[in-house]
């Protein structure tokens, strides 16, 4: 007896340090996205946690919110030492953004999730392509101060939008999108990305735990795991020259994009069959 119940408590404290261990690679792997690309990181951390760690999927949303808003903070504040930001744009995006986000998530269950998904994640690769073959040259329009703003609040809508409804993070459309076509330079984008994406992950975060989708223990591995992953990635964007963060910011898009479009257009497939067999057992004598 004693022997079965020294082998049950050792089985259980493997079990702990294995999730901890998962905990704290994802946490560090997120940071580390975060700060380099001036993301939130959950396309790395989210996966993990539904994985390994075998959470459910709002739980995993709600847990890398609250994460996400550590990294984010952290990544910020760096960029922001180096210079990297303008007041200005990010008024205006951070307008955008908050209304996108409210919008999107109120409208999330009334759109075909899987179809936009693919969508978007087609969108993304064609974003990713243009910048990795023609290294941007210049905005594509020249604004005054006023349009400025104005350019930035759609930005931050469309952003918002695709947070809300997708649940991926904005910084996929606000930072290409400064880079394109407001001409923004890449680190400055990056910068003024992160203090939105703290925002808006932070409301969010509050939402989920408010609903009991976050995982408080697994926060608390993960979190502190991502601090330091964040300041290396933060660390390393700044080293980089303009162009070389572009080049990885869109390949890192690029395969964002590819991992969205494949899966969403692998579940439509799934559901299209599902439904078809269906409709042939109720046709059946």
């Amino acid at each position: 007896m004693g022997g079965a119940a020294e082998t049950a408590e050792g089985d259980g404290a493997g079990a702990v340090r294995r999730r901890a261990a998962w905990s704290a690679a994802a946490g560090f792997a997120g940071g580390v996205l975060s700060g380099l690309l001036g993301g939130g990181g959950g396309a790395v951390m989210v996966p993990l946690m539904t994985g390994p760690l075998r959470m459910r999927q709002h739980v995993a949303h709600g847990t890398s919110l609250v994460v996400i808003t550590v990294t984010a903070a952290v990544a910020a504040v760096l960029y922001g030492l180096a210079g990297h930001f303008d007041w200005l744009l990010f008024g205006g995006l951070v307008v955008g953004a908050m209304g996108g986000a409210v919008a999107g998530a109120r409208f999330a269950l009334r759109i075909p999730a899987l179809r936009l998904r693919q969508l978007f994640g087609l969108f993304l690769l064609t974003v990713a392509l243009r910048m990795l073959l023609f290294a941007p040259s210049g905005a594509w329009v020249e604004p005054g101060a006023a349009a400025k703003v104005g350019l930035a609040a759609v930005i931050g809508l469309a952003g918002g939008l695709a947070s809300g409804a997708l649940g991926v993070g904005g910084g996929a459309i606000f930072v290409p999108a400064m880079v394109l076509v407001l001409g923004t330079e890449q680190h400055a984008a990056q910068g003024i990305s992160l203090v939105v994406i703290v925002l808006a992950s932070a409301i969010g975060a509050v939402t989920h735990f408010r609903q009991g989708t976050v995982d408080t223990v697994a926060a608390r591995w993960i979190a502190p795991a991502a601090v330091p992953g964040a300041i290396a990635g933060a660390g390393l964007a700044t080293m980089l020259s303009g162009r070389g963060l572009q080049v990885v910011f869109a390949v890192v898009l690029s395969l964002i994009g590819v991992q969205m479009a494949a899966t969403a257009t692998r579940r439509l497939r799934v559901g299209e069959v599902g439904g078809a067999s269906g409709a042939a057992e109720a046709a059946g004598p």
